[in-house]
């Protein structure tokens, strides 16, 4: 099952896309409820919340649409006629890990990692597919990182690996954009300045629920492109840590909660520049494709850290 966040007619609703169509869950659900403004969820993290009930009315839901035909008012719409946003807005956390792909690490010539590094990236920086970043002038290279990420279900803590499967929602796509140089200036002392301007956390298209990956998930073909071009084709097979591990380590010292996004570190990546248009493209989820647009931002701080003379 794909869960989104899309809009039509200037309004933000809580969607499955299905085939061609998108299903306003929502609406859909007040038609087979035969009850008007009945709703099913507030939300995308609201209907995490609701866990293993809301999914199974939105099996019968999608069963009862399919059963109308596909013909419900304000309720059906088709792919090309929404927008998607980012699937949960204000997440709870956005934790991502470093170097976790053997691919990239073998490039920058890194030890490997005895556990996992990890990072935790502002709800502010979040921006859906379709949406442009924004990098900002005059303050060195900006890197696109693209990575599969995990979406917890459940409040946990202290999961043990067997147990991790219980407490994942789904997947989603997620581009870690980064100011490569500002990152790297005195020791990656400024890393999360690099990682948390607003626009450097596009997410989506939609998330896919685990039933959908799980004989899969550790062999999923994986793309960057820019500008229609391929840069890049990795797969997850070169994971250095898998999910379970990453989850039983994080909740050790975290406490994760439903919503919380885990995106799980980045195959080799590339710069991007103003005007490009950057997708990535991950088996069994879909593409997440970002516009890129140069602004202006202040001099006197890339000045101050010697990006500027």
């Amino acid at each position: 099952m794909k869960l989104a966040t899309f809009e039509v007619n200037n309004s933000k609703r809580l969607g499955i896309v299905f085939k061609e169509y998108v299903i306003d869950l929502n609406e859909a659900f007040s038609y087979f409820k035969k009850e008007k403004n009945k709703r099913l969820a507030k939300n995308l993290l609201d209907f995490i919340k609701k866990g293993e009930e809301a999914l199974k009315k939105a099996e019968l839901i999608i069963d009862y649409v399919a059963s109308k035909n596909y013909c419900l008012e304000n309720a059906v719409f088709n792919v090309d006629e929404v927008s998607f946003k980012q699937p949960i807005f204000n997440p709870p956390k956005i934790i991502c890990i470093g170097l976790n792909y053997e691919d990239y690490r073998r490039i920058l010539g890194l030890e490997r990692l005895k556990v996992p590094s990890f990072f935790l990236k502002a709800p502010s920086t979040l921006i859906g597919h379709g949406d442009t970043i924004l990098i900002p002038r005059n303050y060195g290279s900006i890197f696109h990182e693209w990575e599969l990420a995990v979406v917890i279900s459940k409040k946990c803590k202290n999961v043990l690996k067997e147990e991790c499967e219980d407490v994942i929602f789904g997947y989603t796509i997620f581009h870690d954009i980064t100011a490569h140089e500002l990152e790297m200036i005195s020791g990656r002392r400024y890393q999360q300045w690099a990682k948390n301007i607003d626009t450097f956390g596009p997410l989506g298209p939609w998330i896919v629920t685990k039933d959908e990956l799980k004989d899969k998930l550790y062999n999923l073909r994986m793309i960057r492109r820019r500008n229609g071009k391929i840069e890049c084709e990795s797969n997850t097979k070169y994971m250095l840590f898998h999910i379970d591990e990453i989850i039983s380590f994080l909740s050790a010292f975290i406490t994760l909660e439903p919503g919380t996004i885990v995106s799980l570190g980045s195959p080799p990546t590339g710069s991007i520049n103003d005007g490009d248009v950057i997708e990535t493209e991950i088996e069994g989820i879909g593409i997440l494709r970002n516009y890129v647009k140069e602004v202006n931002a202040p001099l006197e701080y890339a000045k101050e850290i010697g990006l500027l003379k």
